[in-house]
């Protein structure tokens, strides 16, 4: 089945068309699986998709992550996370992530297993404000400097769940420490090869995260720091990156082997609500190896 589609950027990135996600046949879901194996990053506009419909399509495509962070789960469906600064009647929190700005990153990168990619449906959203753009480390490695690719290739990274102060994790946590060291107890960190392979592409790409890396195997602190800025500065060309500005109903898949994703920061005093599943492919289908085979 040919599935009609129009870029979203003149290097990566497709919204496909004419296509409800909550009510597929298996040629059309078949059509999407097999273009998420070869472009990292659709975009499906005026989607209605109740909490139920988000968890079905989703599995269709493997396993389901239940987020080590309870606070920004569904009540009624676990496999479902909350994303926004809105409180509920008592003044608490209804999800996480707040307001602020969310630095690049590979989601997951920190796990053993990490998810391959997450369907995020935009239910309300402010407009023109708390933009999300994507990275294509695809991109990056193949257009990276000889001396560069030649320092990652063959090497490994350690990562670690929220490092850093300026994290996520830490931000929503800074007055709840308890919960902080019960999330850290949660997430030891995990070390993977720096260059991937797509199974379905044979393509080569970036796995290495700039604000979660601990080390690169063989570097010293320092000189890990040194090549995460080079490699950095290499990635984030425009031709490599694509800004969304979200309107409500969109749903965006993204490839965490093959993306860095941010958030912009928005105005507190905006709405913006959106629920994310957070897929395992199977594991011929996905570049992280699971972990007895790697």
């Amino acid at each position: 089945m040919q599935l009609r589609t129009r870029p979203l950027k003149e290097t990566f990135g497709l919204e496909v068309l004419d296509v409800d996600l909550s009510a597929l046949d298996d040629a059309t879901f078949d059509a999407i699986y097999a273009l998420w194996q070869r472009e990292p990053l659709l975009l499906f506009r005026r989607q209605s998709l109740s909490e139920r419909q988000q968890v079905e399509y989703s599995k269709r495509f493997g396993d389901l992550d239940v987020l080590v962070r309870d606070d920004m789960i569904s009540p009624k469906h676990p496999e479902i996370i909350y994303i926004t600064g809105l409180k509920r009647e008592d003044g608490t929190p209804l999800g996480g992530l707040g307001t602020y700005e969310i630095y690049w990153h590979h989601d997951q990168i920190y796990r053993q297993r990490p998810a391959s990619g997450s369907v995020f449906y935009a239910v309300e959203m402010p407009e023109n404000d708390g933009r999300t753009s994507y990275c294509n480390t695809r991109l990056g490695y193949e257009t990276l400097p000889d001396n560069l690719k030649k320092a990652l290739d063959g090497r490994r990274a350690t990562a670690k769940y929220g490092m850093k102060k300026e994290s996520s994790t830490q931000r929503d946590f800074r007055d709840n420490p308890g919960q902080m060291k019960k999330i850290d107890e949660k997430t030891p960190p995990a070390t993977h090869d720096i260059v991937l392979e797509n199974p379905a592409t044979g393509q080569k790409s970036i796995y290495l995260d700039p604000n979660k890396t601990l080390c690169i195997e063989g570097m010293t602190e320092e000189e890990s720091a040194e090549l995460i800025d080079a490699v950095s500065r290499h990635l984030l060309q425009d031709d490599f990156v694509y800004t969304h500005t979200w309107r409500n109903g969109d749903v965006v898949m993204w490839d965490n082997a093959r993306l860095w994703h941010k958030r912009d920061a928005f105005d507190p005093t905006m709405p913006r609500f959106a629920r994310r599943t957070t897929i395992f492919l199977r594991p011929n289908d996905f570049a992280v190896p699971e972990p007895d085979a790697a």
